[in-house]
């Protein structure tokens, strides 16, 4: 945001997007996301654990409010966000309408760790809470979701063999 502040009206919000885009891949960004497994048990209870103590410290508007649901195996786990430290900041500095492009880094760093994220919402839209549904790319959990997000769509019309 400071600069896209610094720009000074010479950069679009698209340009703001890509910007936060090409900054996902620099090689340290994928290096770190790389090294991380979320794929097993005991690193997400870890995580849960983590999540509690961090929404006990501080009751600040700058700090991620996170709950962590472990899968029903290792190969999926939910993130619900109910309040965002980058959404609490784009308000401070009256720049709401570049959060949503700062979300595209979920997907980014999701698929940076191996995996894949489904949500159907987020906090930057106006949604009561981001969640993240992600399982491993491939997984009985993706095949899953992806074959009923394409069965939704030919039922409303959208992938019958004629409408492709």
């Amino acid at each position: 945001m400071a600069v896209y502040k610094a720009m000074n009206g010479a950069m679009s919000h698209e340009q703001f997007g890509e910007m936060v885009t090409a900054t996902m891949q620099a090689p340290l960004i994928k290096k770190a996301f790389g090294s991380k497994n979320p794929f097993d048990m005991e690193y997400q209870k870890k995580k849960v654990e983590k999540d509690r103590i961090a929404n006990t410290i501080s009751d600040s508007e700058f700090n991620w409010m996170t709950e962590t649901i472990p899968g029903r195996d290792t190969d999926e786990y939910t993130i619900n966000y109910h309040r965002c430290g980058l959404c609490a900041l784009g308000k401070q500095e009256h720049l709401e309408e570049l959060i949503p492009y700062m979300c595209a880094m979920d997907f980014i760093s999701v698929d940076l760790m191996g995996g894949v994220l489904y949500r159907t919402g987020t906090l930057a839209e106006g949604a009561e809470k981001c969640d993240f549904y992600v399982c491993k790319k491939d997984s009985k959990w993706d095949k899953e979701r992806k074959y009923g997000q394409q069965a939704e769509l030919q039922k409303q019309g959208g992938l019958g063999k004629w409408n492709m």
